[in-house]
């Protein structure tokens, strides 16, 4: 995959000139012609900038490796199989502000907002004038403003406290709405302040964006889904149902749900019927610069004779799975030897189009079958609960896995543990974990932890004492760039 430069203004939070990645096709490797952000003219320069911001969010200092290790190891589903290798530190809470491992995350995502902010100042000047033209140029803004809400989100939740542990006022993100001048300071916002300016992002773009499905990009029904997830995870379950209930009940929605018979496969097969986003990668376009070694489903273990790979299911996670022998879900776990130990090891990803290159897999942010969890979690929770909605949308989901199950009742603990189920590997467990307030319990005998450590048992809300690692520290590097982002409290200064 070529890389294409656009210079831009410098960040509040990075030392160089910030460079935007782009292409005109994913799968495309002839180069096209530079394209400096001030002359930003034509629709075909918009999309191939458009297209760059989801290449950098890919890229493995982002979603390719760390916040999806970051959602996963930090839970209580997925563990190493030994006592090295696939980012302890991670794994141990064992955050410092100048570890780099992990600590492109802030980095990598104000680039891209940086990069919205250029390309945002220069829409106007997009030359458009039949209606198809004008379409196309608003779902540019829309997508532009989607990605930076998205970016903003994912700051909010790692370097911030959850919403819900003292209503959002804690510190969050450093609010990028605009293009910084060389050496501005500014501090950061709460996290309340935080999800109030993604929210309205994310309503702006709503207006904007098309409704035709896209592969790779943000379309209207997954800028939809993200609102109701942020909501959700803000605690606002009216909003949270309101927005899933609407992309569940509308027939235009252009998504569905695969089949029990196809579910399986469907993990080999970019574009399935209910991806509503993921991230593009191929044989031509990686995640990172040594053909997917960095990335994260490299660190899981493949089975035998893959000696690189360390994390495997944990037994607690493998109990949920094995309540139903006959959930499909089995098929994406096999079994395995190494030195003598079998393991059950995860094969969700199994690579693109099903040549069997694991390395090579789209880094999955958000299925359909998400917004049918956080319908019937959000049902229950809302200010009128609505017990048939969320037995509904649980079942959904449940009977896909499997549809000889019994209907049962939706409650809250079940919808959990189905989102435990289907979304492993997907980054979501230590989130559900902290926005719920829920304690993490990895003092099992499985977990490979040291002796002594202080994260057997986690209490995301309790950050007093040593608890204060269950949000991450802001990078050194960044902190001497913007002084007045200030560090999160526990961490040196």
């Amino acid at each position: 995959m070529k890389k294409y430069n656009i210079n831009t203004l410098l960040s509040i939070l990075l030392t160089s000139v910030i460079m935007l990645t782009s292409c005109s096709d994913f799968l495309d490797t002839n180069p096209t012609d530079r394209l400096p952000a001030d002359k930003v003219k034509t629709l075909k320069d918009a999309e191939k900038i458009v297209d760059g911001f989801y290449f950098t969010m890919k890229w493995n200092n982002y979603y390719g490796t760390p916040l999806m290790l970051l959602g996963e190891t930090r839970g209580d589903d997925l563990r190493p199989r030994r006592e090295s290798g696939g980012y302890q530190q991670i794994y141990n809470y064992e955050f410092t502000p100048s570890n780099y491992s992990y600590g492109d995350i802030w980095a990598t995502a104000y680039n891209v907002i940086m990069n919205v902010n250029v390309f945002l100042n220069n829409w106007e000047s997009i030359e458009a004038t039949s209606d198809e033209e004008i379409a196309k140029k608003n779902d540019c803004k829309g997508q532009a403003l989607a990605v930076r809400a998205f970016c903003h989100f994912d700051i909010a939740r790692v370097y911030g406290y959850p919403y819900q542990k003292n209503n959002g006022t804690s510190l969050g993100a450093v609010k990028g709405n605009k293009v910084f001048t060389v050496g501005e300071q500014a501090e950061r916002i709460s996290v309340a302040e935080t999800y109030n300016f993604i929210i309205n992002d994310l309503t702006e773009a709503l207006t904007l964006l098309s409704t035709d499905r896209k592969h790779g990009n943000l379309d209207y029904w997954g800028a939809k889904g993200l609102l109701a997830r942020v909501y959700l995870y803000k605690g606002d379950y009216d909003n949270a149902f309101k927005h899933a209930d609407e992309i569940l009940t509308d027939a235009t929605n252009p998504y569905s749900l695969v089949t029990n018979a196809q579910y399986i496969d469907s993990w080999e097969q970019p574009n399935s019927s209910e991806t509503m986003l993921e991230l593009l990668t191929s044989a031509f376009s990686h995640i990172d610069d040594n053909g997917g070694v960095d990335s994260w489903y490299y660190i899981l273990w493949h089975g035998e004779g893959f000696s690189s790979g360390n994390l495997v299911p944990t037994d607690s996670w493998l109990a949920l799975l094995d309540e139903d022998p006959d959930d499909v879900r089995h098929g994406l776990v096999k079994q395995g030897t190494d030195a003598g130990v079998n393991f059950r090891w995860l094969a969700k990803f199994r690579g693109n189009n099903g040549d069997g290159d694991f390395k090579i897999n789209n880094p999955m942010i958000m299925r359909l079958s998400e917004i049918y969890l956080i319908a019937a979690e959000s049902a229950l929770m809302k200010s009128s609960p609505d017990q048939n909605k969320a037995d509904f949308y649980l079942n959904e989901i449940r009977k896909r896995a499997n549809p000889a199950a019994v209907q049962i009742t939706a409650t809250v603990d079940e919808v959990l543990k189905e989102r435990r189920k289907e979304f492993i590997g997907e980054g979501h467990r230590y989130y559900d974990s902290g926005r719920l307030g829920l304690t993490i319990n990895r003092n099992t005998p499985d977990n490979k932890l040291p002796a002594d450590s202080k994260y057997k048992i986690v209490d995301p809300w309790n950050a007093e004492g040593n608890q204060y690692q269950v949000i991450l520290p802001i990078p050194q590097s960044q902190r001497t760039a913007n002084p007045a982002a200030f560090q999160n409290p526990g961490y040196p200064d």
